[in-house]
């Protein structure tokens, strides 16, 4: 099997103990069941133990078997499943739901256990969820590949997906250049994920109708306040078109788009396809069987790095100001390095 991330792994190791609610697991039992190898015995406890212990126990019991510790599913009391802080465990629920499809090795387990304890819950806690899920669908964004998620940041995403949910302001502790922190109030708006980052799309407290990005990996602490805001759907559509457009992270406030043509080797098909650069990419095929991609995309250093990410297997065709800023990047090169 192939090397899991510790994400991956726990809810491979889920799924497995509550799909089974007749049988008792050892880890080693676990470690077989996945071909995991002996050196990450000591993950394979930790993930088991944080299992066991989340909610109380609640979805994995740990019991002793001798020396040994054994783990089973408790689910099978589901239907006298208490949530005590429903509507933040309810969260969780939420956005492993959206994030289900970043990973396809697992889209379909996190599937199968979402369904599992959804269906245990009574049917106000279901129409309950199905309400959060309708809020909050359209303010986690996806762009790229899997974000790579600290290991303690769960409780840091569900107070933000809290209170995007409840329109309150959150007190963030943030790190900013060099090892600086600055502590302010935010309105947080959505979540993002881009190459491989977590991102807070926020509305400025300040200046009205402006919208920035914070990295989440730079979050310190993040508490909600009493402090409420009133959602402005003009300001969320505007920060949905820079996300789409890559110009939340590296521009101004209004992204300007153009037309983008760029031709690849056929070689490149698979990937482009796989990770494309946004959402309005249309990939073609001419006759020499190289391939002509159209987009409409700002033309910023993200397309820049892009584009020069493919080496000599994209040439671009229009608009010129891109062509210019490849030809300017490679005067730089060639003057740096001879």
């Amino acid at each position: 099997m192939a090397e899991m991330t510790r994400g991956e792994r726990t809810v491979q190791l889920f799924a497995k103990v509550i799909s089974n609610p007749s049988k008792k697991f050892t880890v080693s039992d676990l470690m077989n069941a996945f071909n995991i190898p002996d050196e990450e015995r000591r993950n394979v406890q930790r993930d088991m133990r944080f299992l066991s212990e989340m909610d109380g126990g609640r979805y994995i019991a740990c019991e002793n078997d001798g020396r040994t510790a054994v783990y089973r599913s408790a689910l099978h009391n589901a239907e006298r499943l208490l949530f005590p802080n429903f509507e933040n465990t309810m969260l969780h629920f939420v956005f492993l739901k959206r994030i289900a499809n970043i990973y396809p090795a697992t889209s379909e387990i996190i599937t199968q256990l979402l369904e599992r304890i959804e269906k245990s819950l009574p049917a106000s806690e279901q129409k309950t969820l199905q309400q959060l899920s309708g809020e909050l669908n359209t303010k986690i964004m996806f762009m790229g590949t899997p974000p790579d998620f600290e290991e303690d940041a769960s409780e840091k995403i569900r107070t933000i997906l809290q209170a995007i949910h409840e329109h309150r302001k959150i007190n963030v502790t943030y790190r900013d250049r060099g090892d600086s922190q600055k502590q302010s109030k935010r309105i947080p708006l959505m979540i993002v994920i881009y190459k491989d980052d977590l991102y807070v799309g926020c509305q400025s407290e300040k200046v009205k109708g402006v919208t920035y990005t914070l990295k989440f990996r730079r979050i310190k602490s993040v508490k909600l306040t009493q402090e409420t805001f009133a959602e402005d759907p003009k300001i969320v559509d505007k920060l949905r078109r820079q996300v789409t457009s890559g110009a939340a992270f590296m521009s101004g406030q209004e992204p300007k788009l153009q037309d983008v043509e760029i031709e690849f080797e056929g070689q490149a098909r698979f990937y482009l396809e796989e990770n494309p650069y946004n959402r309005s990419m249309n990939i073609g095929k001419e006759k020499n069987g190289k391939i002509l991609v159209k987009m409409k995309a700002e033309i910023n250093q993200i397309l820049v790095n892009w584009v020069v990410s493919f080496s000599t297997v994209a040439r671009v065709i229009k608009p010129a100001p891109l062509r210019k800023r490849l030809k300017e990047f490679a005067e730089y090169l060639t003057e740096t390095y001879g």
